[in-house]
């Protein structure tokens, strides 16, 4: 009998210890746990319309996303509503879950869950069920794991190229799960959820507001005369003083020079043009008798009138009044005023603000230049802009 006894308490030893290391070496699925900070950034909610998504959620602490043991799949589970079309392609498709992975030739069918990936350490497909709107996720063999309780994000560019993804066709709020099937040998052909989240997600008649809005068109323009760029009131003029056959009068420190100011919101620009009412310096007694106007360069004891650039600011100097010279002290180059409304200046075929040119007036006589003291002439300034 004691030889039976310590048999039998050998025998219930063994199957202790057998038991324990049974339980010691069966592998432990994961416990299911749902994952954190989920959300899905849409380009458009509207009904009806393409939308890309951004999905993005966090794993659970202790879960990594990996095909070390098992091959991990996650997945985005559209609802019904939605619809998918077209051929998509790899370029459609981005992971990041702490390493930008590289997405590969995606499989897409009615019931399609697994798709063929290539060995690379950061390589992934994506399986499309396009009857059942389902998005999978599926790492290479080689696949270097992600970190525990990482986050992740996947993006679907479901609005332009060759696959699509279009908003439920009514005005709703629905529901989108995001699925994880985690150390698991059925992951790629049946798929047990083992970690998941779902998000609400809005459809809205419409997403878009148009926002509209009038411009008026507008310019504004203004004339000053003085000797240094100060704003002046009308009326403007400028006063030669006596002109003598041996020098040249000019815009100077005590002449004044015609300053013009210009602003537009014309898209074609604007010009300003000059016309002159006696196309000389004209005696008001005797109005034959004239200091005539030619575009030249001026020289004392020849007799001209005519005006330069001296700055055109922002704003364009206009042939002939944009000659080489225009300072006080030189022989300037000028161009000619008459009867004819002639380009003086322009904002170079565009809007402009703030456009602020000077002109200098010039004039000499000659020795049979007739004696008066009433020379005199009106320049007529006029700025057109081209809506």
């Amino acid at each position: 009998m004691k030889f039976k006894k310590l048999f039998i308490a050998n025998f219930v030893s063994s199957v202790t210890i057998v038991a324990l290391l049974a339980v010691m070496v069966t592998p432990q699925l994961a416990n299911a746990a749902a994952f954190t900070a989920s959300k899905d950034t849409a380009t458009r909610l509207e009904i009806s319309a393409l939308s890309d998504h951004t999905v993005v959620f966090t794993l659970p602490t202790g879960i990594d996303f990996d095909s070390t043991t098992q091959t991990d799949i996650l997945r985005v589970d559209f609802p019904s509503t939605f619809a998918t079309s077209g051929t998509w392609l790899a370029s459609e498709f981005t992971l990041n879950d702490g390493t930008a992975r590289t997405s590969v030739t995606p499989s897409q069918g009615a019931g399609i869950i697994d798709c063929t990936v290539a060995a690379g350490v950061n390589n992934f497909c994506v399986a499309i069920d396009t009857t059942a709107f389902i998005f999978s996720i599926k790492p290479s063999a080689t696949w270097t794991a992600s970190a525990t309780a990482a986050t992740v994000t996947f993006t679907i560019a479901g609005s332009t190229g060759n696959g699509t993804l279009t908003n439920p066709s009514s005005v709703a709020a629905t529901n989108i799960d995001f699925q994880m099937c985690d150390e698991t040998a059925s992951c790629t052909t049946s798929f047990t959820n083992s970690h998941s989240s779902q998000i609400a997600y809005a459809i809205a008649d419409s997403d878009r507001v148009s926002v509209t809005a009038t411009v008026n068109s507008t310019i504004s323009f203004d004339l000053d005369t003085a000797t240094t760029d100060t704003e002046s009131a009308a009326a403007y003029s400028v006063a030669l003083g006596t002109l003598a056959i041996g020098s040249v009068n000019r815009s100077n420190g005590s002449i004044n020079s015609i300053w013009t100011d210009l602003a537009t919101n014309a898209s074609g620009g604007a010009i300003i043009t000059v016309l002159s009412t006696n196309s000389s310096l004209a005696s008001t007694s005797v109005p034959a008798d004239t200091v005539p106007s030619a575009t030249a360069t001026m020289a004392a004891g020849t007799a001209n009138y005519g005006l330069c650039i001296a700055t055109a600011g922002t704003l364009t100097a206009v042939s002939p009044y944009n000659g080489a010279t225009c300072v006080d002290g030189a022989a300037n180059t000028v161009g000619l005023v008459d009867a004819t409304s002639r380009n003086i200046l322009n904002s170079g075929g565009a809007p402009v603000a703030a456009g602020r040119a000077q002109i200098r007036v010039n004039a000499a006589i000659s020795g049979v230049t007739k004696a008066h003291t009433d020379y005199t002439d009106t320049l007529t300034f006029i700025a057109t802009g081209t809506f």
